[in-house]
């Protein structure tokens, strides 16, 4: 599958032959996709690449050939260069170097030199030490931690890489009820992520974040709100009916950080005109000013979808450009309905609902408004909108984006009216040719009747002088 996906995660899995790292390939995506076998050999000869959705995270993972091959080694490094480090470049990527819970040896140690020489000290950052086999350390009641202290060069190794590093249990297969990723790789995401708040680059944008919540009445927008902030801000009661009419910001401390929120009327509002509400939900940006970093469309995960819902990201588009679904992530709400099903497993069943999410760059998140404790989908949901923040190159949505929209959509609106006039001009020339060709249709008619008149009377007229003269010629034969 081509793994040239925009605004991806990239996960690239490098390490010795036989550390596991296409079985760790097939973990993190869920499902067997990567050849896998016990061998001293390389079963991966290329690189092999797959997409999946993981917990709301679009995620490309780059399975790479075995690099302590000697003979091969040239080539896999020209290899990985070419179709990894070169697509990867201008893109969010982690580098996971495998390694085995096993004992470390000299041919480990001088693959995590090759590595580290393939990767150069600018990725150093980005790498993280992906342990396998945590399956042999369970049944040994090991924890890593105390694996890692055994080894003098594994202790020197995590502290290299300022203790980045997870162990995977690749034979933990997931219930046949659960559905997404297994618990092991939402932790190994969430570490990722904490480390990449941490880091220098997110420094300068992580201490403010601002949000725009949009959506339809009646969705849990205001609800939502108030999940995020962990205060009653926005008023929120359970009705179809629009209850907010204009927007309304507030703003809060959560997680060390300060998050402003702006709550939207609904679309399809029931006491507002298009035009009005349109104006009013665009205002949002201002009241963001200079911009959100998120807009945050909101959809309960059990509704049914119809017209009106596969109607709103266009809606959403008209009014903020096409741009902005780069800024955008589905926040699927009701979970507590879910009854013990997964919301991967509900996005894939739905067709309109896999389409809506893919057009977010296949970012999501569900909420439980009603478990106001449950701070981690806060959480989950901060993280998720700081990687889009990095994909998206630092940047937020802007009053100028706006200001472009809204004058695109003058543009639009001032062609459209113009078509429209030229298609009523063209209407009404079509109307006034069709009056005219009726009019000569009917004088061609009338012409037509008074000559066929005309021609009746001559001949009734020949016919009255016809007589007279036959009746004279009659009496004349009779005098004879």
């Amino acid at each position: 599958m081509d793994g040239d996906v925009a605004g991806c995660w990239n996960v690239v899995l490098l390490g010795k032959t036989g550390a596991g790292k296409s079985l760790s390939g097939n973990t993190i995506l869920g499902r067997d996709v990567f050849v896998s076998m016990k061998s001293c050999t390389t079963v991966t000869t290329d690189v092999a690449v797959e997409f999946s959705n993981v917990s709301g995270f679009p995620v490309t993972v780059y399975d790479t050939p075995g690099l302590f091959d000697i003979e091969m080694c040239e080539d896999v490094l020209q290899m990985i260069n070419e179709k990894v480090l070169q697509k990867c470049a201008s893109g969010l990527c982690v580098f996971l170097l495998v390694i085995k819970a096993d004992r470390f040896t000299e041919e480990e140690r001088k693959t995590v030199e090759k590595i580290e020489k393939i990767l150069g000290q600018n990725r150093v950052d980005k790498t993280w030490i992906l342990f396998t086999r945590g399956d042999e350390l369970e049944e040994e009641n090991m924890t890593i931690q105390e694996f890692i202290n055994q080894s003098e060069e594994l202790k020197t190794l995590v502290q290299k890489y300022e203790h980045r590093y997870h162990l995977f249990n690749n034979k933990k297969k997931m219930k046949k009820e659960e559905e997404g990723p297994s618990e092991q790789v939402k932790i190994l995401f969430r570490k990722i992520l904490k480390n990449y708040h941490d880091t220098m680059e997110m420094a300068a944008t992580k201490q403010f974040r601002r949000i725009v919540l949009l959506g339809k009445s009646g969705v849990g927008k205001s609800a939502a709100g108030n999940t995020i902030l962990g205060q009653k801000e926005f008023t929120s009661v359970m009705s179809m009916n629009s209850v907010t009419s204009e927007c309304s910001a507030a703003q809060a401390t959560v997680s060390g950080r300060s998050v402003s929120v702006v709550d939207t009327p609904g679309f399809f509002h029931t006491q507002m005109n298009p035009e009005e509400l349109m104006i009013e939900i665009s205002r949002s940006v201002y009241i963001s000013s200079p911009g959100p970093h998120a807009f945050l469309i909101v959809f309960p995960v059990n509704l049914t979808f119809t017209e009106h819902e596969q109607q709103i990201p266009q809606m959403i588009e008209l009014m903020f450009g096409e741009e902005v679904l780069k800024y955008a992530i589905i926040l699927f709400t009701h979970g507590d309905l879910l009854d013990g099903e997964s919301v991967e497993g509900v996005i894939e069943e739905r067709e309109a609902l896999r389409h809506l999410v893919d057009q977010c760059g296949g970012r999501y998140q569900l909420f439980n408004n009603r478990d106001v404790n449950n701070r981690q989908q806060v959480e989950d949901l901060l993280q998720k909108i700081d990687l889009m923040i990095l994909q998206n190159g630092g940047e937020h949505y802007s009053n100028q984006m706006l200001k472009d929209a809204q004058r695109f959509r003058r543009v639009e609106e001032e062609r459209r009216s113009r078509e429209e006039v030229e298609r009523q001009r063209l209407r009404e020339q079509a109307e006034r040719e069709e009056v005219e060709r009726q009019r000569l249709r009917e004088q061609a008619e009338r012409e037509e009747v008074e000559r066929l008149v005309e021609v009746l009377r001559r001949l009734m007229e020949a016919l009255r002088r016809r007589v007279p003269e036959e009746e004279r010629a009659r009496e004349t034969c009779v005098c004879s």
